[in-house]
């Protein structure tokens, strides 16, 4: 009887490893990869490392898909060896929540350095990754946690583990006719740090098809006048102090766009009446790339740096931040 139900299990885990087997080299075949999933889960766990007390000095990151898909905390801790980059960027999410909540917490005393450009300044955005915050202080648990550090590592190395590749949902795509998941090319680390490989899709179109939706979307949005927009922000500069008071320090960055964006952008927000004015009462670093040769770097899409250039991108900041005093 034993060696039947030796046999059995046997059988069983030879089906389950062939066919677990067969489908990551169904889906690798077809130009999909493993790659972590960002979630609430990972952003808390994140978020928590940055007020562990120094050394080394924390470094959060915060911002939208220009932090997050181009800069490299890898790349930065081994130009800054004495630091710890703590990605906390999030795709479409202006930034200024997870700042507030930052000054709001007396653990944190390392160097904030925010990706953000005038638009992202302006108060109706303001709240965009409050959830986030929320998430990590009202249900990020230790439980959640242990399951982020145990599934982080499986994402990393199986294709099943991705939510868009569990069976229901391949089954769903497959019975509404849409086909399989989505290819679009952006990976990402342990870390929260993601990576779009431009040149593997068809970036004319995918340029094409971000600077249309921007002239649609910008004529619909009535940008404030240069005054009302420094006033809003005024109470940043509260933030701001808190987190000096303590020790810490913060750092605006404009970080690289082109083209039609940079043109939109500075229409709506020019440079002279807003950010140059702020940074007259703002009392942190501020940053444009516009200054700065090594920071103006190709974006493909008019908005984001492609994969190659992220760590060249990354230990470019990383020497202006040197070059300004902040590390």
């Amino acid at each position: 009887m034993n060696a039947r139900w030796l046999l059995t299990w046997i059988v069983a885990l030879t089906i389950t490893l062939g066919g677990w087997l067969g489908f990551e080299t169904y889906w690798r075949a077809q130009g999909y990869q493993p790659t972590v999933m960002d979630s609430f889960d990972l952003w808390s766990l994140m978020r928590k490392r940055a007020v562990q007390p120094a050394p080394p000095t924390r470094v959060a990151l915060l911002g939208a898909s220009r932090i997050q898909y181009g800069l490299s905390p890898e790349s930065f801790k081994a130009a800054a060896p004495n630091t710890d980059p703590i990605m906390l960027a999030v795709n479409g999410h202006y930034p200024l929540a997870a700042l507030r909540d930052l000054s709001e917490d007396d653990k944190f005393k390392g160097v904030v350095i925010v990706g953000i450009d005038g638009r992202g300044f302006h108060r109706a955005w303001r709240d965009m990754q409050q959830k986030y915050a929320e998430y990590y202080h009202k249900e990020f648990s230790p439980a959640r946690e242990l399951h982020r550090r145990l599934l982080t590592p499986i994402q990393l190395k199986v294709i099943a583990a991705r939510p868009d590749f569990a069976a229901i949902t391949l089954v769903k795509r497959h019975l509404d006719g849409v086909g399989p998941p989505y290819k679009d090319y952006v990976t990402f680390t342990r870390d929260r740090a993601g990576a779009t490989d431009y040149y593997k899709s068809d970036i004319k179109a995918i340029r094409a098809g971000r600077v249309a939706d921007l002239q649609k979307h910008y004529p619909m949005f009535t940008p404030p006048t240069p005054s009302e927009w420094l006033d809003a922000n005024r109470d940043i500069v509260d933030w701001v102090k808190r987190i000096n008071a303590r020790g810490g320090k913060v750092v605006f960055y404009r970080e690289p766009v082109s083209g039609e964006h940079f043109e939109m952008d500075e229409a709506r927000f020019p440079r002279a009446k807003m950010w140059d004015e702020l940074a007259k009462i703002m009392p942190a670093t501020m940053i444009d790339f516009q200054d700065y040769p090594e920071l103006r770097i190709d974006t493909p899409d008019t908005s984001h740096i492609d994969a190659k250039d992220i760590d060249r991108h990354t230990k470019a900041l990383v020497a202006v931040l040197k070059q300004k005093g902040v590390l």
